[in-house]
């Protein structure tokens, strides 16, 4: 053998998730976000009233230097993009948002919340697939009809109609 594959180490299959981090850190960073953990979880920290029409923008770290920093809060500013017609109530539950925002933390990292009224971006509507043909729920049915349990026969009776409609769709 030579001594290149000697050498060479043996990849392993990995999660693609693995992969993102280090595509989306970058981005964060020049965002003042250390990770995706706030972004991610904001429809949680915020509550259902607020997750449609809000989205975390930037984070804001303040710079210290020397004696003119000392005097200063240590916390970040919050930027935070609302649909117009939400502002305003948002605006009034500012102390509320703060304190499920550093719960969420673990720390007091937020001290300002800044709201700009922006458009926030949704993702897309989700499509949803057609009904299996009478044929394919029947093969599907069909499959499974020899399972004696209810539940895993009707499991896997779901799976298979969506397999062989996948099929029948190509």
């Amino acid at each position: 053998m030579s001594d290149e594959l000697k050498t060479m180490k043996r990849r392993d299959a990995a999660a693609v998730g693995s992969f993102v981090g280090g595509v989306i850190e970058p981005l964060l960073a020049k965002r003042g976000f250390a990770t995706a953990d706030l972004i991610a979880a904001w429809a949680d920290v915020v509550g259902p009233r607020y997750a449609r029409s809000t989205q975390p923008d930037r984070l804001i770290w303040p710079r210290t230097t020397g004696a003119e920093g000392a005097n200063r809060p240590r916390g970040a500013t919050l930027v935070i993009r609302v649909d117009a017609g939400m502002a305003i109530y948002l605006q009034h539950e500012t102390a509320v948002l703060l304190e499920r925002i550093n719960g969420f933390l673990g720390f007091g990292a937020v001290t300002v919340l800044k709201i700009v009224q922006a458009p926030v971006s949704r993702p897309g509507p989700i499509e949803k697939k057609s009904a299996p043909s009478p044929a394919v729920a029947k093969k599907a049915s069909d499959a499974v009809a020899e399972i004696e349990s209810d539940a895993l026969r009707d499991a896997l009776e779901r799976l298979g109609r969506g397999v062989f409609g996948e099929v029948e769709r190509s």
